[in-house]
């Protein structure tokens, strides 16, 4: 099945969020902090959590409403998750195989949940119960006796009893035994049709796998709780790292070799582990490539009061530096290393299960830009592929411009309202909630400025103004203008272009144009000393107009006084002006 949309409330600070649709792939929630995006993804997650069994607690009513709802019924009716999955071609073939060709005619089946223990709510799912039964038993049977199924199946159970004259089975209750067997058989002991259908398809409903900072990897933890975890094949009451670790030694399908006094197999199930998971980590993290995983078990002697001294094992997870040689606890590392690869250890647990729902809280928010980036090609590549993705962010570098179709806006107005969902472009007006996404066009459109074979920076807007103007003019001339292979792009000032250049200057062709003045031509040519420029692409006026030390001087002086003439109401001559500065000096 496919998670076709979700509506969450009311619930903690959500009233509704309205229908919420979910992409086939990857669903973006983008907002601002405390805006409901988590309570979002804690609310499917109770639908059905892939980690045993979570209840939505009374106290996660809206505070503000609940009293009032409680004295008007409503809470007792609420449900605070509403979960559509459409159901896929598999689907429709298991159908058909457990209850008979087109029997089930739904596309789609709504499911959610009340607060406490109230139970599950369902939306009808079509179906032709008579087909049902007539696949089952025969149609003869079906349509003569034609009951409920609670009732068929007592009838059958009486008449299979029957007997001749002789005490034994009559042929037509030999036949009715067969039935019932059948029955049982395709409906267990369901009462109805509709039951029977309802069960099928509650088991082959995906669950949601959730994961955020508290699941990440300790650099140590107790090791008995997880080897009990492991022998037991159960991970109930273990907390969030403690599942991260479970989930990292069943990579290596760890066992009791974790503590076995036999230090060469402990050692050699451990390595297996940390070199499984290196690899996995190092196939998409580019921030450093020579880290490596070390995984082992600490015997730490410790005195009891009774005077006696006990063993205790602990996990330490440590990580090396290949370069260095220098090796420290996984906490010592930087906490992005440590959400990735503690989300890679986790997923593993379900990568090959299609029927998990992965949500991400804030996945990669403290990983630098580029890793942001690695860590999206993760989610395409090896995950996106196999389960549906709903994640968290309020960095524009996790919003795929290419991909808005993606990002639902969540945003928080006023308690009578409640956080509230919709897609991008649908209407919010609240810059905050909206600024990832204008950081990540600004971002985008900056990266496609620079995409040109050659790029000439120029101090401001100004010159940008009148290089692209005039060379627009003379190319409509059939004159020659600047080749199209040239971008202008302005610096923002005189003071900015060694900043800007060292920006961009390692990965583009920068060729840079200033005034003549001492001090712009100075700090360029630091720039070229410590070999961030090619001298070559110093372009200074003078070597282009002949004048010394001139500015950017594009008019010739007659021109260029008559449009200042005009503006100052002024009746300058050229004959007026001295020296062969640049002619906005000689008018001041």
């Amino acid at each position: 099945m496919r998670l076709l949309s979700f509506r969450v409330g009311p619930y903690k600070n959500i009233l509704d969020t309205g229908q919420v649709n979910a992409e086939p792939d990857i669903t973006v929630l983008v907002g601002k902090n405390e805006s409901g995006k988590t309570t979002i993804l804690r609310a499917l997650e109770a639908r059905a959590p892939a980690r045993g069994q979570r209840a939505i607690a009374r106290h996660d009513y809206p505070r503000w409403r609940q009293k009032r709802d409680e004295r008007s019924g409503e809470f007792e009716s609420a449900t605070p998750v509403d979960v559509t999955f459409a159901f896929e071609d598999a689907d429709q073939v298991a159908f058909d195989d457990t209850f008979g060709p087109g029997v089930v005619k739904a596309e789609s089946v709504t499911v959610g949940r009340r607060y406490d223990s109230g139970g599950r709510t369902w939306s009808a799912i079509g179906h032709d119960a008579q087909a049902a039964l007539a696949d089952a038993i025969g149609t003869d049977l079906a349509v003569a006796l034609a009951p409920t199924l609670a009732d068929l199946r007592a009838r059958l159970t009486t008449d299979a009893a029957v007997v001749d004259a002789n005490g034994e089975a009559a042929p037509v209750a030999v036949a009715l035994k067969h039935a019932l067997e059948r029955l049982t058989a395709r409906f267990g002991d369901h009462g109805t049709v509709a039951d029977a259908i309802r069960a099928f398809a509650a088991d082959r409903m995906p669950r949601f796998f959730y994961f955020d900072d508290h699941a990440m990897l300790p650099g140590t933890t107790a090791i008995e709780p997880i080897v009990a975890a492991l022998r037991d094949g159960t991970a109930d009451g273990l907390d969030d790292e403690q599942r991260t670790a479970l989930a990292l030694l069943q990579m290596g399908y760890a066992d009791d070799e974790l503590v076995a006094d036999d230090y060469v197999a402990r050692k050699a199930e451990l390595q297996a582990v940390a070199g499984d998971l290196t690899d996995r980590v190092l196939e998409y993290w580019r921030q450093n490539p020579y880290l490596r995983l070390i995984v082992d078990v600490n015997m730490i002697e410790e005195a009891v009061p009774d005077g006696q001294r006990i063993v205790r094992r602990e996990l330490r997870l440590n990580v090396e530096d290949t370069r260095t040689r220098f090796e420290d606890s996984l906490d010592d590392r930087s906490s992005g290393f440590r959400w990735f690869l503690s989300f890679v250890a986790a997923f593993d647990e379900f990568e090959s299960d299609r029927g998990v729902i992965v949500l991400l809280d804030e996945p990669g928010l403290s990983l630098h830009a580029r890793a942001q980036a690695d860590f999206l090609r993760f989610i395409e590549e090896r995950v996106s592929d196999r389960h549906q993705v709903v994640f968290t962010t309020h960095s524009p570098f996790m919003a795929d411009l290419a991909h808005l179709e993606r990002v639902r806006v969540v945003e928080y107005s006023d308690p009578e309202v409640g956080a509230t969902v919709s897609e991008a472009g649908g209407g919010s007006k609240d810059p905050d909630t909206l600024f990832p996404l204008q950081a990540a066009l600004g971002h985008d459109i900056a990266q496609n400025l620079f995409v040109g074979p050659d790029n000439l920076v120029v101090e401001g807007l100004s010159d940008f103004t009148y290089l692209t103007v005039m060379s627009d003019h003379l190319s409509g001339l059939d004159r020659s203008g600047l080749d199209e292979r040239w971008r202008v792009l302005p610096a923002g000032g005189a003071t900015n272009i060694p900043t800007f250049v060292s920006l961009v200057g390692p990965s583009l062709e920068v060729t840079v144009l200033v005034d003549g003045r001492e001090a712009s031509s100075q700090k360029i040519r630091k720039m070229i000393e410590a070999g961030l420029l090619d001298y070559k692409r110093l372009v200074t006026p003078d070597a282009v107009t002949g004048r010394r030390s001139s500015d950017i001087d594009v008019f010739a002086e007659g021109d260029y006084l008559a449009i200042y003439n005009l503006a100052n109401s002024t009746t300058l001559s050229v004959d007026d002006l001295e020296g062969d500065d640049a002619i906005t000096s000689r008018i001041g």
